[in-house]
Order: C-alpha cells, then structure tokens, then sequence
C-alpha cells in the first residue's frame, strides 16, 4: 500500500525548489543592481549623439509635470489644492466575518481604479528625463501617499444586524482611500534609458529585469533586495533540510517494514519442509497452495492451518496488501509456526 507519508517529502522538495529559483533569480537582479551606473540628469547631454540608450541605470530627479496644461495633471477629488501624476482611488467594504467562533475583520473591494499621466524627473539644474508609463515599473504603487481616507459606518436596521451576526458576516462600513504620486516629490528610476529622436531621454523598463520608481536612495534599494535574498535563502536551506530528514526518516521506517515482513517467518530447518512418503493421518495436513508438503504455519489472525515453508516464502514476497489467507482472504499479519504430532 503506497504511503502517503511520501507526498510530504514531494511537497518540502518542491517548496525547496521553488524557494532556490527564487533566490538564485533575486541575487541575479541584485548583481546587475549593484553594478548599473548612477547617471545624473544634468550629465546626459554631455553623452555623445551616437549613444542612444543605457542599459540598466539608476537615476534621481524632482517629479514634475511635462507642461502647464490641465489635463497633465491629476488633482485630488477630495482635496482640489493636492496636484499629482498618479491618482489611486480604493473603495472597500470593511466587514467582521466569523471563523470557528471567532470574529475577524477581512476587507472587500468594491472599486480599485488607478490612472496616471506621463511626467518627468527633473534635476535642480532644470534638466529631465520622461517617463511615460510609470505603472509599468515595480514598487511605485507603494510609493503612493495617502491623501484622503473616510470610513462611512453602515447605517442598517437592527434586525439586519442581528441576522448578520447570526450568519457571521457581518459589514461595518465603507471606507474610501485616496492615494496620490504628488508633484515635487523626489524619485529614483531604475531602468533603461533611451534617447528618441527628438532628443529627449526616456526611461523605461527593462525587458529582463523590469524596472523600479521609488522614494528611496539607491543604497536602501540594494538593501533591500538584500534582505529578502537572505530570508528566500534561509527558507530554501530550512525547506531542503527537512526534505533531508523526511526522506532519512521514511527510507529507515521502510527499510525496517522489510526487515519485520522477512522476519515473520520462524526459522525451520530445511528438512521440514520435505514431502511426507507415508500414508498415516498427517497426510490431509497438506499445504493448501503445492498440496505436497506438509503444513508448518498457521496463519494469524484468521488461524486457518494452511502453509508450508516454501509457499509461506512466496506469499510474504508479494505486496502487503496481497498478502491474503488462500482460504478465506484475510489479511496475514502473522505467520505462526506450528508442529504436527
């Protein structure tokens, strides 16, 4: 019978895997990080007109809008003065839900919509880059700063909240959360820069190892993904080694199974199992697979009186699970040497 046991070890390898790949492709990206060069705004003219892009840099600027018109700018529904580039608007549910006789509170979301217009990063010197897709690189949505927040509590009837509560789901209110890129925040863009044919720099993710607009410095980005590199390669080595002792522990468990099944057989001499010439009474007593030598073993639990040593043998080499009384098909657990007078 297969041990499910085994479907554990399976799951802390693959786990191991996963968090391996993981680790390995972060401290890829981590190399090419540490290595891409801090390029100032002010110092891309000086590039010769025949470079037209670099492949992987790290850049500082002010946010700014590309011109003066209105719709190159979002402003805040809730607070008009708060101008910026990037507008998150979140509406949820906030709800009380029970689970094993305990209330916890979980969220609903009733409307997440993001919108965004292409601005520049801009050095003091007036200089600047464009960036027109900054949803595509990763961490600016958690750049965001929250600009407005109101919960609105639920206003429903006694008698609904009573029957709520009996159903355990029960809904407090609704919360709506504003959330902005302002104008005049610094950023630091990570990705590749290319020149169009109007002169200006664009930067744009990679297509290996995308890109990242962040509040924080160059050093806190390496810092980061050094953090989490180590975590993954903790987890990865925590996982692989209990994979080792899993699978340690199941192949000892297994190679004692064995052990015990071929040593459930009592040793008996050879001659034992000899054919019987004579005649007398014993010779009904007759293995009831072969039919020629005698009986030495009852079966257990059933105690039907049914083997020889011979054709004991070869049933104990199948499987457990076909492991059955030829008589009444009863699992064997025990085979119990027997002597005929």
């Amino acid at each position: 019978m297969f041990d499910w046991n085994w479907f554990w070890l399976v799951g802390e390898i693959g786990i191991s895997y996963g968090f391996y790949r993981w680790w390995k492709s972060n401290d890829k990206f981590l190399a090419v990080l540490e290595v891409a060069p801090d390029i100032d705004i002010d110092n891309l003219k000086q590039f010769s007109s025949s470079k037209t892009s670099i492949d992987y840099a790290a850049i500082h600027g002010i946010v700014r809008t590309n011109d003066s018109k209105s719709n190159s700018v979002i402003k805040s529904q809730f607070h008009p003065h708060c101008l910026g580039v990037i507008h998150r608007l979140t509406v949820r549910e906030k709800k009380l839900e029970k689970l094993r006789n305990v209330w916890t509170e979980a969220n609903k979301t009733i409307s997440d919509v993001t919108r965004h217009v292409p601005f520049r990063l801009v050095s003091p010197s007036g200089n600047y880059i464009r960036i027109d897709i900054p949803l595509k690189f990763n961490s600016i949505e958690d750049q965001l700063e929250v600009i407005h927040v109101k919960f609105e509590p639920n206003t429903t009837s006694s008698i609904q909240k009573i029957v709520d509560t009996f159903l355990g789901d029960l809904s407090t209110g609704i919360e709506t959360k504003e959330q902005m890129l302002l104008v005049d925040v610094p950023l630091t863009g990570v990705g590749r820069l290319e020149k169009q044919s109007n002169g200006i720099w664009y930067l744009v993710p990679h297509k290996t190892w995308g890109g990242i607009l962040t509040r924080s410095s160059r050093a806190e980005i390496v810092s980061q993904y050094r953090d989490r590199s180590l975590l993954v390669r903790v987890i990865s080595i925590c996982f692989g080694i209990a994979a080792i002792g899993t699978g340690a522990y199941l192949l000892y468990k297994y190679y004692c199974k064995r052990r015990q099944q071929t040593n459930r057989l009592p040793n008996i001499s050879p001659t034992d199992d000899t054919n019987q010439t004579d005649n007398n009474a014993n010779a009904r007593l007759r293995c009831v697979i072969c039919l020629e030598n005698e009986i030495v073993y009852s079966l257990q639990p059933c105690s039907h009186l049914g083997l020889c040593h011979s054709c004991a043998q070869t049933l104990q080499s199948r499987n457990r699970g076909e492991e059955l009384c030829p008589l009444c098909r009863t699992p064997i657990r025990e085979y119990q040497r027997i002597f005929l007078p």
